[in-house]
């Protein structure tokens, strides 16, 4: 035990040393005596190997190809805050006997986050069932997903179980219970099974106009009048042992996810088919189209969709770090409910740097290079119709008049800031900031 001991000492010792945090005054590791137990001397370790992992997150960052242009710099680094914001939040805030939801907002841009989306996220036990509840508001639709794991990486984990909007119960006045437990209940029921680490809820906006979020809670069935154990240093050690991993594995997911499904998965400024991502952790369900544009700053995509029989649909930009693009101060994100359709019924977006003064312009915010996310939410359709599958054309910005339909009204600077007040208004009330 004496031994286990030193080598922690040791251990906590050099780390800190190496990287230049060893404080002075009471508590810091000035030698050997100041750790008095092995708890301890982990504890001071692992905060070690936190700081350590903030150290290579930059590193990861720095070494990937996208870095290497100038305008994915600063990204790159708001990216790792945000990953650094959720880390905590999840890994050492988080307690899943009595947990509450974090949410990921304007401040965590993650996943090709949509900014039509309100995203809240629990840790849960396998073995325990969850009372989730709460009013709908006035959103356009409420989606639940439960994960072992993380499904977005090759190997990292699956999609246990999901609620659709459609299938769940609400009172006259708006609220709803659900249930997320092994054994199947009556009523609003989702399934949790022994693997099962985390539980997303969606709040989907489309009319941002309009639209408010109802109140969601969840509490552990069994938990809500215990008082929370005070956490031990064992505790609060294994917490950052485990943010130290997950922030290391997130950085880096990300950018090469969007380098092997993006980049090189298919050429710039070409559309996929749309598909149901669920293998890879999106919601059941939903039909979404992807791509990545590639523009000089005097070329513009157009992206036309057609409209299907779905609830939502919604089309928006990322960084290639997939962090959504700034959604509350600039039109990055557009909503069928936001963009106007032309007479034959299909909507056109303009994807470029410039505002070309129509009211469907999806701003790149300077990016030469970014992806390109379309959902369809709520579709009953068993596949997609090929006939209405989206479809981008690269053009010159001078030529656009050329591209968009006649009937294309212009929409002025008057016009533009007055739909970007619109959509901070929104966030604001969104988010409660």
């Amino acid at each position: 035990m004496h031994t286990a001991r030193r080598g922690f000492v040791r251990m906590a010792v050099s780390m800190m040393t190496l990287l230049g945090i060893a404080a002075a005054g009471p508590g810091a590791a000035e030698e050997e005596g100041a750790l008095v137990d092995g708890e301890g001397a982990r504890l001071e370790a692992a905060y070690a190997a936190f700081v350590a992992a903030v150290r290579e997150a930059g590193e990861i960052v720095q070494r990937h190809p996208f870095y290497g242009e100038p305008a994915n710099r600063a990204s790159a680094y708001a990216f790792i805050s945000g990953m650094l914001i959720a880390t905590l939040e999840e890994d050492v805030v988080q307690d899943a006997d009595h947990p509450f939801f974090r949410i990921l907002d304007f401040r965590i841009r993650e996943g090709g986050d949509n900014p039509d989306q309100r995203y809240l996220f629990s840790r849960v036990r396998g073995d325990a069932t969850y009372r989730i509840w709460g009013t709908r508001g006035s959103v356009n639709g409420l989606e639940l997903q439960v994960y072992a794991g993380e499904p977005w990486r090759k190997g990292g984990g699956r999609s246990v179980s999901t609620l659709a909007f459609e299938d769940i119960a609400f009172d006259e006045e708006g609220r709803f219970e659900i249930f997320l437990s092994a054994q199947k209940r009556r009523g609003n029921w989702l399934a949790n099974a022994p693997d099962a680490s985390e539980l997303i809820v969606r709040q989907v906006f489309s009319d941002w106009s309009s639209e408010r979020p109802g109140e969601i809670h969840i509490d552990r069935v069994g938990f809500e009048g215990r008082p929370r154990p005070t956490t031990t240093q064992a505790a609060m050690a294994e917490r950052y042992e485990r943010a130290a991993a997950d922030l290391v594995r997130t950085v880096a997911t990300w950018p090469d996810f969007v380098l092997g499904r993006y980049v090189e998965d298919r050429p710039a400024n070409v559309l996929s088919a749309p598909a149901d991502p669920a293998s890879v952790g999106g919601v059941a369900g939903r039909f979404m189209s992807n791509g990545h544009f590639e523009l000089a700053q005097d070329e513009a995509l157009v992206v036309t969709i057609w409209p299907i029989d779905a609830r939502y649909q919604g089309i928006q930009l990322t960084d290639p770090w997939f962090s959504s693009l700034e959604y509350a101060n600039r039109v990055t994100s557009l909503s069928a409910d936001q963009a106007r359709a032309s007479a034959d019924g299909a909507y056109r977006f303009v994807v470029s740097a410039r505002d070309p003064g129509v009211q469907n312009w999806l701003d790149t915010t300077g990016l030469p290079r970014g992806t390109i996310l379309i959902r369809f939410d709520g579709s009953r359709l068993k596949s997609f119709p090929p006939e209405k599958v989206p479809v981008a054309l690269k053009v010159r910005f001078a030529d656009l008049a050329e591209t968009l339909p006649a009937d294309t009204p212009s929409f002025d600077e008057p016009m533009r800031a007055a739909q970007i007040a619109e959509r901070r208004r929104a966030v604001q009330i969104r988010f409660g900031k």
